[in-house]
C-alpha cells in the first residue's frame, strides 16, 4: 500500500468519525424530545478488492465508513401530566396515526409513533398537533369494542333515557312475623302489611317515580308466603284509583329453610302521566331460588328469623345523561362518565408491533414509516400480544442517555484526533521520502 493511499485511509476515518458525532449530536439535541428513540452509529472496516493486489495487500485495511444507524427502540421513562389524552405505552406497541392529506393508497399516510401528546381536533378526532388522526377502534351502541379500525373520534352526544323494565331486589321478610288477617288496603298500606319499603323507576321521558313496596304474609305455615304489592302515587299516573296506585303485584313463596322457592307476578302496568309511553310493564326479580343449579338461594330473598329489610336493589332504568369526563383504561378503552351515572365505552386506541422493528425508517417528527424489512403492521388492542399498555396523562421521555453520549463524544472526538494524527504522520513520512534526492 502507498503512502498516499494511507493519506485516503485517514480521511476515511475523519469521515467516519464526523458522521458518528452527528448520530451523537442528534441524539443529545432531541434528549427532551417525547417518544424520541436514540440512534447508534455502527461502523464497519474496507478492504482492498480482489484482482489487482497480491494476497498479503488484501489483508491491509482500507479505512472505515459507517455501515448503518440503528435505532434503539428501548423503553423511555412515563412522566405524568395533567393532560387526558397524553398517552404513553409500557411496552412495545407503537401508536398509529393517519395523515388525512395523504393518497388513500399511498403507505406514507400511515405513520407510527411512541409520541402521545395527543389533542382533540375541532371535528372530535384525536390526532398530534400536526394534524395526523390517531387510529383506533369505534364502540358499538352496547359499548362493545369493534373490530372496524380507522380515524379515532370520540361521541360526546348525550345519551337518551332508558325506562324502567327491571328491577332485582335480595331481601329478608321476617319470618317471626304473624299473618295479618284481611286483604291489603291500599288506602291504610301500613296496617294492611307487614313491611314495605321504596323503590326509584323512571319511565320513557326519564323522568323518576317512586314506588312503594308493601309485603304482606299470607301464610305462616311450614312453606310460608308472602304477597306483595308496587303502588305508586296517583298522582303520577293516569286516571289513579286513589292517592296510591297499584301498578304491579305478585307472590313469593319460601320453603322450610327460608330459602326462597317460588316468585309469581300477577300484574305489571304502569300509566305514568306527563305523556310518557302507556303500558309499562317492570320485571321485580328477587333473586334466585333454592331450586337454581347455581349455589342455593345465594343472592336470593329469604324468610328467616331476622328484621325485615332490603339488602339491595338495582334497577335497568336511568334518565338522559350528558357526558362529564373521559377516563382512558391500560387497555386503551376510552369511557365517559355521564351526568346520571352512567360509563360507556366509547372507542378504543388501536396499537402496532412489527417483526422487525429495526426495520422501521425514521419520517421525522418522532414518526416511523414501516418498511419492507419492517414487515407489516401487527394492529390490536393494548395488553393483547407484547403491545403493552396504555397510560393516560403521562407521555414517555426520550430514552437519550445524556451520560452515555457523553462519553460518545469523548471517544469519538479521541478517534477523530487519532485519525488527523496519521494523516499528519503520513505526510511526514512522504516529507521525507521527497528528502531523499536532497
Amino acid at each position: 500500500m502507498g503512502l498516499t493511499q494511507t493519506l485516503h485511509t485517514g480521511v476515511s476515518g475523519l469521515s467516519s468519525q464526523s458522521d458518528g458525532m452527528g448520530v451523537v449530536a442528534n441524539n443529545i439535541a432531541n434528549a427532551n424530545s417525547k417518544g424520541f428513540k436514540r440512534d447508534r452509529a455502527e461502523f464497519e472496516d474496507m478492504v482492498q478488492s480482489e484482482g489487482s493486489v497480491g494476497r498479503l495487500q488484501e489483508k491491509v485495511g482500507r479505512g472505515a465508513k459507517i455501515k448503518d444507524v440503528r435505532t434503539i427502540h428501548s423503553q423511555g421513562n412515563l412522566t405524568t401530566t395533567d393532560n387526558l389524552t397524553d398517552l404513553a405505552i409500557q411496552g412495545g406497541g407503537m401508536f398509529i396515526l393517519n395523515n388525512p392529506d395523504a393518497a388513500a393508497d399511498s403507505t406514507e399516510g400511515r405513520m407510527f409513533t411512541r409520541a402521545g401528546a395527543f389533542i382533540f381536533d375541532r371535528e372530535g378526532y384525536m390526532a398530534d398537533i400536526s394534524g395526523a388522526r390517531v387510529q383506533g377502534y369505534e364502540a358499538l351502541p352496547t359499548g362493545q369494542i369493534s373490530s372496524r379500525i380507522g380515524d379515532f373520534r370520540i361521541n360526546t352526544n348525550s345519551i337518551p333515557p332508558h325506562q324502567t323494565e327491571n328491577i332485582k331486589l335480595d331481601m329478608n321478610l321476617d319470618a317471626r312475623t304473624k299473618v295479618i288477617e284481611g286483604d291489603f288496603d291500599a288506602t291504610k298500606p301500613d296496617s294492611t302489611s307487614n313491611f314495605g319499603t321504596s323503590v326509584a323507576v323512571f319511565d320513557s321521558h326519564g323522568r323518576t317515580h317512586q314506588v312503594s313496596l308493601f309485603f304482606k304474609r299470607v301464610s305462616d305455615a311450614e312453606n310460608s308466603n308472602w304477597k306483595w304489592y308496587a303502588m305508586a302515587d296517583g298522582k303520577e299516573i293516569v286516571n289513579p284509583d286513589g292517592d296510591l296506585h297499584e301498578i304491579a303485584s305478585g307472590e313469593i313463596k319460601f320453603d322450610a329453610k327460608g330459602e326462597l322457592s317460588e316468585q309469581i307476578v300477577n300484574k305489571s302496568e304502569a300509566n305514568f302521566a306527563g305523556g310518557a309511553a302507556l303500558g309499562q310493564a317492570i320485571n321485580f326479580d328477587f333473586g334466585k331460588k333454592s331450586t337454581d343449579e347455581v349455589k342455593k338461594a345465594v343472592g336470593g330473598t329469604t324468610c328467616l328469623a331476622a328484621k325485615s329489610g332490603t339488602n339491595y336493589h338495582t334497577q335497568d332504568g336511568y334518565e338522559s345523561g350528558m357526558i362529564k369526563a373521559l377516563r382512558i383504561d391500560p387497555t386503551g378503552i376510552v369511557r365517559g362518565q355521564y351526568t346520571n351515572g352512567l360509563n360507556r365505552n366509547l372507542g378504543a386506541v388501536a396499537l402496532a408491533t412489527f417483526e422487525n422493528i429495526d426495520g422501521l425508517r425514521k419520517g421525522g417528527r418522532n414518526t416511523f414509516f414501516q418498511s419492507l424489512e419492517s414487515g407489516p403492521a401487527k394492529v390490536g388492542m393494548a395488553q393483547t400480544s407484547n403491545r403493552g399498555s396504555v397510560f393516560s396523562s403521562t407521555l414517555e421521555e426520550s430514552n437519550v442517555d445524556i451520560a452515555q453520549e457523553f462519553v460518545n463524544m469523548i471517544l469519538t472526538q479521541r478517534a477523530f484526533q487519532a485519525n488527523s494524527r496519521s494523516i499528519t504522520t503520513t505526510d511526514t513520512m512522504i516529507e521525507e521520502v521527497l528528502n531523499l534526492k536532497r
